[in-house]
């Protein structure tokens, strides 16, 4: 579930975040969680009044700047966010590989085990007792 909050107060301090396994306590839980802090100030207006051309000049250069600072901020937003979902995908399918493999020794141990009682049963099925055959050559 995505849980998506914004607070636009002013409060500072240590922030806490409980989380909880309720719902199973039988398996584990990855949680993946991302805080991203903007106070939202930005350096604008603190450009010199020397010259008019170059204060519109650098005026348009600090925004693209600002502009590019932002694309950049964004993209490595989404790669950090790209190599969580790809850790989380790997260590699921690692923990399923484990389940699988165990799985199969268990249910290779259980085939050997009916074979060689199959063998058993055939065994002592088509098995000549001793003494019928003394009786039958008793008898002849």
């Amino acid at each position: 579930a995505v849980v998506s909050t914004q607070s636009t107060g002013g409060m500072s301090g240590v922030y806490k975040v409980c989380f909880s396994n309720k719902f199973s306590k039988v398996t584990s839980k990855t949680v993946f969680m991302d805080v991203y802090v903007d106070n939202g100030v930005y350096d604008e207006d603190k450009e010199s009044v020397d010259d008019a051309s170059l204060q519109i000049g650098l005026g348009n250069l600090n925004k693209q700047v600002d502009n590019i600072k932002s694309m950049l901020f964004k993209i490595q937003v989404q790669l950090q966010l790209s190599k969580a979902q790809r850790n989380k995908d790997q260590k699921i399918q690692n923990n399923n590989k484990i389940r699988v493999d165990r799985w199969s020794m268990v249910q290779c141990a259980f085939m050997l085990l009916m074979a060689s009682v199959q063998v058993y049963l055939l065994k002592q099925l088509f098995k000549e007792d001793k003494q019928a055959k003394r009786t039958q050559a008793a008898k002849i």
